[in-house]
């Protein structure tokens, strides 16, 4: 069924009358909302960059593991591919005694006397270094390396820098869900409050146009309208905020310390935008939902 013309620009009409008449509610509810949005943009791009530091700190994302001497060439190369099977392993790069003792001897420009001398008695051992991916649990991918391969001499991991990065953002991430169930509930609230009032102040209206045979679908669509132009601006303003947050306080303020690297703004802003878009129109069309269905319960 094709909708005409009139009746959209007609729809259109009564929302825009309907946010104008509520002025003060509909910019509470854009208010919150955009609040709601940037505090959640915030933590993520936080995460993100810790993520993104993380990655980047030589050696954390990395166990090293050393292969028993009794282990022959045929046992140790078995072992590179049995890494290579196992789930959240990213890469596996073999370094051979030789290979390490020379490299051993190459930070010390008096010692290449070593390379003589342990040249038929190499008191190294033949080793794997593993990447493992941002995300994975280290001690359960620990445990699946330690079931999984024989002949290991050592194993080393980095738990407790490990644990204290996980520490930190699970805080965050619990701070960030709490945050957005109060912000997006309060959102709500409000959304649906300037919805009835829309409704309120167009109740004769609306009960005429029921008397004289007008659909539910046509006297709802300006209020779903209303939900959605709330959700709507309040992205759009909420993504000018992120923006100013990111580049004016993050990167030229955070970014002067050279330990800390930040993401550019450019490499984030598509999910941020599809994010902000997502949310706001979802809890703006959901907060009128909730509204029209309220009032037609109350007037049924």
């Amino acid at each position: 069924m094709k909708i005409k013309a009139p009746k959209i620009m007609y729809s259109l009409k009564l929302s825009a009358i309907g946010l104008f008449k509520n002025r003060v509610m509909t910019v509470s509810s854009i208010f919150v909302l955009l609040s709601c949005l940037v505090i959640m943009g915030t933590f993520f791009l936080v995460i993100k960059n810790i993520n993104y530091n993380i990655e980047k700190i030589d050696g954390f994302n990395k166990i090293v593991l050393f292969v028993d001497k009794e282990a022959d060439e045929f046992e140790t190369a078995e072992i590179g591919e049995k890494l290579k099977a196992i789930k959240d392993i990213e890469s596996v790069e073999f370094e051979s005694k030789e290979d390490a003792l020379a490299e051993q001897v190459a930070q010390y420009t008096e010692a290449e006397f070593l390379l003589e001398m342990y040249k038929d008695n190499n008191p190294l051992k033949d080793s794997y270094v593993i990447t493992y991916k941002p995300n994975a649990d280290v001690e359960t991918l620990r445990l699946n390396i330690e079931r999984s391969i024989d002949h290991i001499a050592k194993l080393n991991v980095n738990m407790d820098v490990v644990n204290q990065i996980q520490n930190i953002k699970n805080a965050i991430a619990i701070i960030f869900t709490w945050l957005l169930i109060l912000l997006f509930t309060v959102s709500l609230f409000i959304i649906i409050n300037t919805i009835k009032l829309s409704v309120f102040s167009r109740r004769d209206e609306i009960a005429l146009m029921r008397y004289i045979g007008a659909t539910n679908f046509f006297v709802s669509t300006p209020y779903l309208i209303e939900g959605l132009a709330i959700g709507a601006i309040s992205a759009g303003i909420a993504y000018g905020v992120q923006y100013v947050i990111y580049k004016y306080l993050m990167l030229e303020l955070v970014d002067q310390y050279e330990i800390i690297s930040i993401l550019p703004f450019a490499d984030v802003k598509g999910i941020v935008v599809i994010g902000f878009i997502a949310v706001g129109v979802i809890t703006g069309f959901v907060g009128s939902l909730i509204s029209l269905k309220k009032y037609n319960q109350e007037n049924s």
